[in-house]
């Protein structure tokens, strides 16, 4: 390959373009109409009633926090594996993230350890759908409803994801996505809550926008944020999100060549899909290497990058954070599946523009290189 094949890269088209035009065309680039029907189209989307837009998908979780009144001394049990959004915005509300482990098949949280995690200051479980599968909600809902814990569900990485026919951001109290530039849907930055609760969704709101008072503006109801997304970026969601069926269809199709390719590697794993996942969405092309694969996951993808293939390592959990580990006190083996995937995890190019013959060049590299 004459260039270097990125690791993620997206497709914008004539539609996004024309949105965004028209929003400079207007002078409509802070607030505007594009925003309200984003939100709009959205949450019908995932079949709720209300959306609340965000400047991204930290700020989504830290909204959704301070929205069910997480703060000081509160404990979030919260999956291991994860971007450190989700333990920074549990953080920011002076709240304690417990990490609960994965399943190491799955790489998804594993809710048979959470009632264990759960004394009298746990207030909520965030889950996180992580790559394009969801964790098995039916005993986070009946742990939550037993204890009375809230229910918040990243879905940063599973867009459009079901789990038992349901839309993930749909399930528990409140969903968040992400519409960063690498998410299924993007709008460079920007994110998205989702709940179909009026009182939840009117807090949000307000606490998004600086909790401008009803009655008189400037006298504020609380101490609020500036979460606002942009018109103009708001634009281009609505843009990608109209086309959100053929991008899953292109993602279905990286997603089946890579496992033709793949399948069958002695010590190259795929993640599997689990049962209550009825509707898989590749987010990226995660893989793991065992021991029988020859090479490990450092020297493996050193050589990818030798042939100009981009790759990324899994990502490094909440017990394993240094600074977690000296504020909290996490000790190295509270998460040993988790520590696994952060040893041996990683993805390969997977963006919206790749090409079959990239995809394959890509995947004999691999194979080339396994000892």
């Amino acid at each position: 390959m004459d260039k270097v094949i990125p690791v993620f890269d997206i497709k914008i088209g004539d539609l996004e373009k024309k949105f965004i035009k028209h929003c400079l065309e207007k002078s409509a680039i802070g607030q505007g109409h594009y925003v309200r029907e984003f939100e709009e189209k959205f949450s019908n989307y995932v079949n709720c009633k209300y959306g609340v837009t965000t400047t991204s998908g930290t700020t989504a979780l830290h909204l959704a926090l301070k929205t069910l009144d997480i703060g000081d001394g509160d404990e979030v049990l919260v999956s291991s594996s994860t971007n450190m959004a989700c333990a920074f915005s549990i953080s920011h509300c002076n709240a304690k993230p417990v990490p609960i482990d994965v399943h190491k098949d799955t790489w998804q949280m594993n809710t048979d350890l959470i009632e264990k995690k759960i004394n009298k200051k746990t207030k909520a479980i965030m889950v996180v759908h992580l790559f394009g599968q969801t964790v098995d909600m039916d005993p986070v809902l009946a742990l939550a409803k037993k204890y009375d814990l809230k229910v918040i569900e990243d879905c940063a990485e599973s867009h459009g994801v079901e789990y038992k026919g349901k839309k993930v951001g749909s399930i528990g109290d409140i969903g968040t996505f992400s519409f960063y530039v690498n998410k299924t849907i993007t709008c460079g930055e920007g994110g998205m809550i989702t709940t179909n609760s009026e009182k939840l969704a009117k807090k949000a709101k307000s606490l998004k926008n600086l909790c401008y008072g009803e009655d008189k503006r400037f006298m504020h109801t609380d101490i609020g944020f500036q979460f606002r997304l942009p018109n103009i970026s708001a634009a281009m969601g609505l843009a990608q999100l109209s086309q959100i069926d053929s991008i899953l269809q292109i993602k279905k199709k990286i997603d089946e060549r890579y496992k033709k390719n793949l399948n069958g590697i002695n010590g190259l794993n795929i993640p599997k899909v689990n049962v209550y996942t009825n509707k898989y969405i590749m987010w990226v092309f995660n893989l793991f290497v065992d021991e029988n694969f020859g090479v490990n996951r450092n020297e493996l993808c050193d050589q990818l990058r030798i042939k100009k293939i981009e790759t990324r390592e899994a990502f490094v959990p909440i017990n394993m954070q240094k600074v977690f580990k000296k504020k909290f006190g996490y000790k190295d083996n509270e998460c040993p599946n988790a520590n696994y995937i952060m040893n041996n995890g990683f993805y390969i190019p997977c963006g919206n523009t790749i090409t079959n013959d990239q995809i394959d060049y890509v995947s004999e590299q691999i194979i080339k290189i396994k000892k």
